[in-house]
């Protein structure tokens, strides 16, 4: 099937007749790609059609960054169905080239998927990577591999001595598992015990010398048996989020043909025995921690233990505070693709040697895989989703001295915490490592304490060193006052800055001084930036190109930027706009914007104006909004109001006046949605005193907040549909029992 014929079908199948033609057209991109990941195979174009039935813009692109399983493909590994290309006819490839045992296998699963041999599964969701089998396939493979795969009960288990995996994943109720299970079982290779309630593994399981994959992820063990470093065959090795783990055996250093070790998310586990530096065959380290040198009671690692480690792809490194040299650490590292430097703040060192940890730190932005969340893109998607996890914050924004108060006190606070040794420090360490391989394309920064980036993240030639950095999440920036010039990164799709608190300007420096800025980048986002004030492009040559791929860019929690920089304009294919808690913003204007302007809170926000090609509009709270004009092509607006607002904005009349003077053949208005208090809907009313506005939209639904009270409304065909409970609210008691005693009282004065 070709690109055109499977983007009809998976248009058909997801969208039905719902939707309008343009809102349809803004999927188009996105969904040819997953036409294309499919290579136009029906079967599998459905089982996605399925997935991505009334899913938003962010759920595709998730789906198409999800199109393989990490936990299938090192299951094969693990089973030995997967030769290394050293080991077969491929020793001509120069080393660089040559690719990992897990490399392989995820393009041979790809393969699978698009063959049909495998087929996603429309009844989960696809981006955590179920898949499943046609009844024919699956009695072929059960005929072949016989005794080797079926599902057995308890009882059963124990008579299976040539089991090869035993799988018991998401299953609280087991919270055991016998010495006699893993006795019966010596022909074990794949052990997955993932989310169950597990909280002692036997000493006996090093005496599964077979066993390559052993899975323990977010079980509520609290020790790792020493009898593990028996394990001489295990290559795989996942103890993230094991809430209770206190320490690991010394033993772990033994596991020589170990690939890949996950311990991040462990809040209880204080330090990384020493020694996992030999494990030189590891292409991917989660949660390396490093040591606490002065310590008499702790054998922790330092940066050092990683310098032998040459065939890592993936890297995170914690507690980065204790570290007192980083000289080697990323030195011969020619295959590193992703980096996750992090540092812990001493507030927060103090509450896990106290031993309360902070899960909701650990679980923050550490994804077990390396990916980090796969960020990014899921986070804000490809521009369209339908918001930026943030509810409706009313309360907050009700009163903003006190909220920017709260915030610079808070900031002041934060800054405290790190003294001006820590921050140098901070700074030494970070310029004393190696500069990352050019290999790299993702790296994390969190609570990065220096004033100064590295110097290998600040140089005139920072597009040569990264050429292939896509993805930089800087998370934790509290002394940073000044930004590198990442507007010089090649293929830098997607950047998120969070909790820079001591940034008030952003400006040209940011863009560097290339012929194109930011070429690549697609995403690009802000968040709780209690300081910063001014985004400008001064400096900027009109020659230059401004963000010429950005499709979705969003502020959050930037209280007192005053303005969106001038140039933002340029920014061509801009489709998503997103500005929540922007409270001194005053106005959105002139900018490019072809899709979606989302704006929450905007307690300073008089005028949104001249946004031509503007689809859909969400205004969410912003009370002093007074003008909104020139929208030619406006289809959808969504307003939410707060809970005092009594009438409908002046600016709404105006806005539809100006849409009922163009030609009725252009008059692009189609949608009004509303949440409201109980009074302004009941005002919307046929014959009350906004029925004249509301009879002019043809799709109309107003609710109040709880949506138990609503108006639906079409004008062609007329369809008018309200629900008003007639019960009075204890609102409209109290308004009765004062009206009553006002009464009352005037008639005593008289």
């Amino acid at each position: 099937m070709d690109e055109e014929s499977g983007w009809n079908l998976l248009k058909h199948l997801v969208f039905e007749s719902e939707g309008d033609e343009d809102e349809i057209s803004s999927f188009e991109e996105i969904g040819i790609k997953l036409v294309n990941k499919c290579d136009g195979l029906p079967l599998a174009i459905k089982a996605i059609a399925g997935v991505l039935y009334q899913q938003d813009k962010a759920k595709w692109v998730e789906i198409l960054q999800n199109m393989y399983s990490k936990e299938i493909v090192q299951s094969w590994v693990a089973e030995g169905l997967i030769m290394d290309e050293q080991d077969q006819l491929r020793r001509d490839l120069p080393i660089e080239n040559q690719r990992t045992m897990e490399e392989i296998g995820e393009e041979m699963y790809r393969e699978l998927i698009c063959r049909n041999l495998l087929e996603a599964d429309a009844s989960f969701d696809l981006s955590k990577s179920f898949f499943s089998m046609h009844d024919h396939f699956r009695s072929l493979s059960a005929n072949l591999m016989r005794e080797e795969g079926i599902l057995y009960r308890h009882a059963e288990i124990l008579r299976q001595a040539c089991l090869r995996t035993l799988i018991l994943i998401d299953s609280p109720k087991t919270k055991t598992i016998e010495d006699s299970v893993l006795q019966a079982l010596p022909c074990l290779r794949v052990l997955d015990l993932t989310k169950t309630s597990i909280e002692k593994i036997p000493d006996c399981i090093g005496d599964l010398l077979h066993l390559r994959y052993l899975d323990l992820d977010g079980t509520n063990i609290c020790e790792i048996p020493t009898s593990i470093g028996n394990l001489v065959n295990l290559q795989s090795l996942d103890i993230s989020v094991c809430m209770y783990l206190e320490r690991l055996p010394e033993s772990i250093a033994k596991l020589h043909n170990l690939r890949r070790l996950d311990i991040s998310c462990c809040p209880l586990l204080t330090y990384v025995p020493k020694g996992i530096g030999k494990l030189e065959n590891l292409y991917s380290l989660h949660g390396f921690m490093v040591g606490q040198n002065n310590s008499t009671s702790e054998k922790g690692c330092d940066l050092e233990e990683l310098k032998n480690l040459s065939k890592l792809r993936s890297i995170t490194i914690d507690r980065l505070e204790r570290a007192e040299g980083g000289a080697s650490a990323l030195a011969n590292k020619p295959f590193l693709k992703q980096l996750s430097l992090s540092w812990m703040q001493p507030d927060e060192e103090e509450e896990v040697d106290n031993g309360r940890g902070d899960d909701a730190k650990a679980n923050e932005e550490a994804d077990g895989d390396g990916t980090y969340d796969e960020d990014a893109n899921n986070d804000m998607g490809d521009g369209k989703d339908d918001g930026y996890g943030q509810g409706n914050e009313s309360e907050e924004a009700g009163d903003t001295s006190t909220g920017s108060e709260v915030e610079n006190e808070e900031t002041e606070n934060e800054e405290k915490v790190w003294s001006e040794e820590q921050i140098s420090k901070a700074e030494r360490i970070c310029n004393e490592m190696t500069q990352p391989s050019s290999t790299i394309f993702n790296i994390l920064f969190r609570q990065y304490p220096g004033r100064q980036f590295p110097s290998w993240m600040t140089s005139s030639s920072l597009a040569e060193s990264f050429p292939n950095l896509t993805y930089l999440k800087l998370l934790g920036l509290p002394c940073c006052t000044e930004l590198p010039p990442f507007g010089t990164l090649p293929q830098l799709k997607y950047l998120n800055i969070e909790r820079a608190s001591s940034i008030t300007a952003i400006g040209s420096q940011f863009l560097g001084s290339r012929s194109s800025a930011f070429p690549k980048l697609e995403v690009l986002q802000f968040e709780d930036m209690p300081r910063w004030e001014e985004w400008t492009f001064n400096g900027a040559p009109l020659a230059v190109k401004l963000f010429p791929s950005l499709r979705a860019c969003a502020i959050i929690d930037c209280p007192k930027l005053r303005a969106l920089p001038d140039g933002l304009h340029r920014a061509t294919n801009l489709n998503q706009l997103g500005l929540l808690q922007t409270y001194e913003l005053g106005e959105i204007n002139n900018i490019t914007l072809a899709y979606r302007l989302e704006v929450t809170n905007g307690i300073g926000l008089k005028k949104i104006s001249n946004i031509p090609s503007l689809r859909y509009l969400e205004v969410n709270d912003c009370p002093n909004l007074e003008c909104v004009e020139n929208l030619g092509k406006l289809q959808h607006l969504d307003l939410v109001c707060s809970e005092e607002m009594e009438q409908l904005p002046l600016w709404l009349r105006g806005l539809i006046e100006q849409h009922n003077n163009t030609a009725s053949t252009h008059r692009s208005l189609k949608k009004f949605e509303m949440r409201c208090n109980r009074q302004l809907l009941k005002s919307c009313l046929e014959g009350n005193e906004n029925w004249d506005i509301i009879e002019q939209i043809p799709n109309v639904k107003v609710q109040t907040y709880s949506g138990q009270e609503y108006l639906f409304y079409t004008k062609d065909p007329y369809n008018y549909d309200a629900k008003i409970d007639s019960t009075p609210t204890m609102a409209t008691l109290r308004q009765k029992i004062n009206a009553l005693r006002q009464l009352q009282l005037s008639q005593i004065q008289a």
